[in-house]
Formats: C-alpha cells, structure tokens, sequence
C-alpha cells in the first residue's frame, strides 16, 4: 500500500463552543492506494478534535476530571454519542497518556474515565478529546468508499487486531443471507457500522483489487503514548508525511527518530546484543518483512539494525506510511512515540 500525504495546512485558530474551546489545527486527505492482498494500514489523519483545554482530577478517584471552564451535557462523550478519547497534551513524561471515556456528567463538567491517571498528571493539565473514526466515518455508511462488496468469500476485508492474536473481520454486505450493510464475519445480520478505530493502532485491508480510497481529518500533534503488549502489536504512523520515497520529507518518521528506543527498557522497547533477544520492528515488504532491531553491542554495534544485515546503520530507515509491526518480548511497556512539528 502507498499512501500519498497530501497536507493542507490551516493557521491555528481557537474558537469557543458550547462545551469548550476546540483548536483547529492542520487538516487535508490522505489516499489510501490498496494494492490487491494484505495492506498494512493506518490512519495518520484524525476526526476533528470534539474539545481541548485544561482540567482537575478528582482527589478521591483519579479515572474522574473535570474539564476548566467548560459546559458538557450527561453522554456527551461516550455512549450513543460514539466512542471518545481523551489524550493529555501537557509536555512531559505524561504526554500523549490517553484512555477511552466512559462517562460525561454535566453536572461540574465531569468526564469519568475508563483508566486512573498516574499521580503525575496534576490539576492544570491539558487535554484533548477524540472522537474515535468508525468503519461507517472512513468507508462511508453504505461504502461510499467503494471497497470490493459481497460475502464473507469475495468481498474486501477489514481485519482488525482482536487482542487474542488473531483478526476480527469486517466486510460490506450487498444482500443475501447477511443482507445489506456492515458485517463481521460469522456475526450474521449484526451491523457493524459503527465499530470504532483506535488512533494509534494499525489494522490490515485484504484487498481483492487494487483501489484507493480518500481520508480527510486533522493531523495529530504532539507525542502518542502507546502500550507495546508482550508479542505482536500492530502501531498506525501517525505521521502524514513520509520519511522515504517520492519527496521525502525531514518530519517523516524513521527508526531513529520514532522513539521507540530511548536506553530506558522501562520506557521504549528493548534493545539487546542479538536480534533473537531484542524487540524487533518488522516492516512489510510486499512478500516478507523487514526485521529491525536496537543493537547494544556485540559484533554488530551499537544502533539500529537490520537482521542479517550486519552493522549498517539503519536509523534513517522510514516507517512504513500505513503500518508497522513491533514484537514485543518482554512484559508489557509504555512507549511515546514521537511526531514531526506541524
């Protein structure tokens, strides 16, 4: 898959709104340009923010804020409303920290959250709000977006990381025994549409033809924090311009500038002297995958590696413009991913 960032930049302008201040920031479209097979994809566009701004954290109950001078009302961020992100914005160690929200109290402007913020995140701290993208946002309620319809056998699918390692798998439905709409395979009927996207996370399009598809959205800034669970994780590039190919440019994310290795095991992935004992990023290469891998010494030295590839520096190898794989060995760790200045 190639994905061609075609960004059209807007001033930063901040407007007030009946439940805050929402900052308009970068925005313009992406294309997606599937290629028959499996396309490792990732959205580096955004839905507009819903909020930012400042917030306490409740002194009893750290999963409770309470947004600054804002008026909310009850499920304005959860529930039928969709599924909503906050994200802390504030520079630091807790950058880029974000959880789902499964509460909005109007009530003191109130959002619950479905994970407690560490004791680092203090009162003042700024957030913003996401409205997480849908299958029905990105491919269109009734697939506008022209992705391959038709059964569970012959149609495009959406293959979504279920946890359990394996893929959910999403398709659009053009009649029969599933009728019409979005389904999940061996879900019958069930509509699908409003099945949520993770914005950090990265997913894969079985394609049965070559097509491309237009994304439109805001561009994330900032860092993204971002859990790397013991085995594979599938993470979106966030960044919507590319470090390699045609035009590259110097905010494109590469090895050596994703953050992903910071020395610290405690907070990046885990180098080592070997590939077969550290944490590699494996990049899809059309038939196979590129394994990289921080080395710490030994006889390929000291930075990034390409297995096999002796001690060639690779820290300017770009990330991939959809997505990329990381094998986690270790227990679970939190890593800020780093994003280019726009």
């Amino acid at each position: 898959m190639k994905k061609l960032a075609l960004i059209t930049a807007l001033a930063a302008t901040s407007v007030v709104s009946s439940f805050g201040q929402v900052t308009t920031k970068a925005v313009g479209f992406v294309t997606l340009n599937l290629q028959t097979g499996n396309n490792f994809v990732g959205f580096s566009l955004q839905p507009s923010a819903a909020f930012s701004g400042a917030f306490t954290v409740s002194a009893t109950d750290r999963s409770h804020i309470f947004l600054t001078n804002a008026t909310v009302t009850d499920d304005q961020f959860n529930g039928a409303a969709g599924t909503y992100v906050m994200e802390v914005t504030t520079a630091g160690t807790n950058e880029g920290l974000n959880t789902v929200i499964t509460d909005t109290i109007a009530t003191g402007a109130e959002v619950v959250l479905q994970d407690a913020l560490p004791a680092g995140v203090a009162d003042g701290s700024t957030l913003t709000i996401w409205k997480l993208r849908t299958i029905a946002d990105a491919f269109g309620a009734t697939n506008s977006a022209g992705l391959t319809a038709g059964t569970a056998s012959t149609a495009d699918l959406i293959m979504l990381p279920n946890g359990a390692g394996g893929f959910d798998q999403y398709f659009y439905s053009n009649g029969g025994f599933t009728g019409t709409g979005w389904r999940k395979v061996g879900a019958g009927t069930a509509n699908q549409a409003n099945v949520a996207f993770y914005y950090s996370d990265g997913f894969l399009i079985a394609a049965k033809s070559a097509k491309s598809i237009t994304i439109t959205g805001e561009v994330k800034s900032g860092k993204t924090s971002i859990v790397l669970e013991t085995g594979n994780n599938l993470l979106a590039n966030l960044c919507p311009v590319n470090a390699g190919g045609t035009s590259p440019s110097t905010e494109g994310r590469t090895l050596g500038n994703s953050g992903l290795y910071t020395g610290n095991p405690s907070t990046g992935i885990l180098g080592n002297t070997t590939a077969a004992t550290a944490d590699q990023v494996m990049i899809w290469n059309g038939t196979g995958y590129n394994q990289y891998y921080y080395s710490t010494g030994g006889f390929t030295g000291v930075g990034w590696r390409l297995v096999g590839g002796g001690n060639t520096d690779r820290a300017t190898v770009a990330l991939p413009d959809g997505c990329y794989l990381v094998l986690r060995r270790g227990a679970p760790v939190t890593v800020q991913l780093a994003q280019g200045a726009f």
